[in-house]
Formats: C-alpha cells, sequence, structure tokens
C-alpha cells in the first residue's frame, strides 16, 4: 500500500469570516468578531421569498409564536424547522434567510478561494 496523501491546511482565522445582515437601517457586512451582540433574529432577510408556478419548491409565511409574527420559509423542510423552533423553550426568535456568512483570502494571502452561504 502506499502512502496516503492528506492536505494539512491551516484552519482560517476568525478575522477571516465576514457576517453580512439586514435592518431596518440597511445592509451590514462586518468581521464576525464584530458581531456578536447583534441580534440576527431581529433583521430582515437578506433576500426575498419568490413564489411562482412550477417551481419545485414550496415558499411561504409561517406564523410563530415566538416571534408574535410571520416567519418566511423556502420549503416545507424549513417550515417544519421554524415549527420545531417555535415549541423549544430555549429559542427566543427565528429568522429565516437572515444573515450571510462569508469567507474569502484578504488581499495579498497565498492561495485563493470565496465562499458565501446563503445568498
Amino acid at each position: 500500500m502506499g502512502e496516503q496523501g492528506t492536505a494539512q491546511q491551516a484552519l482560517p482565522a476568525v478575522d477571516q469570516f465576514e457576517a453580512g445582515w439586514r435592518d431596518d437601517e440597511g445592509e451590514h457586512r462586518r468581521p464576525l468578531a464584530d458581531v456578536v451582540s447583534v441580534e440576527f433574529e431581529a433583521g430582515l432577510p437578506v433576500r426575498g421569498f419568490p413564489s411562482y408556478r412550477g417551481q419545485r419548491h414550496f415558499p411561504g409565511l409561517y406564523w410563530s409564536a415566538t416571534t408574535g409574527g410571520h416567519v418566511g420559509f423556502e420549503s416545507w423542510l424549513e417550515r417544519d424547522h421554524a415549527m420545531l423552533l417555535d415549541f423549544t423553550p430555549e429559542v427566543t426568535g427565528l429568522l429565516f434567510a437572515a444573515a450571510v456568512a462569508v469567507l474569502e483570502r484578504r488581499a495579498g494571502q497565498a492561495g485563493g478561494w470565496w465562499w458565501t452561504a446563503d445568498r
């Protein structure tokens, strides 16, 4: 048997991540370490929940007792998660499509990667 190769890459430091979110004051993007106190559940979705004939998923609104208002969802799976979280006493807020997580190399660093979740 030959030697198994494993790529040993250093894990990115927390300062290489950014979080983006939207609220009544507009859109924000800050380093992850600076958003510890941000209440993302009080924000607005970063994108809409379009609905059109023939689409393969089922977006909609779920009325949440936790928030006292509607929570948007993009699929029945997300709706089911919202319902489960709504009945969990430790949960104090819900908001789907609330934030964007970004991981990217800073200028001048070796290699290149860029990742954005939930965009």
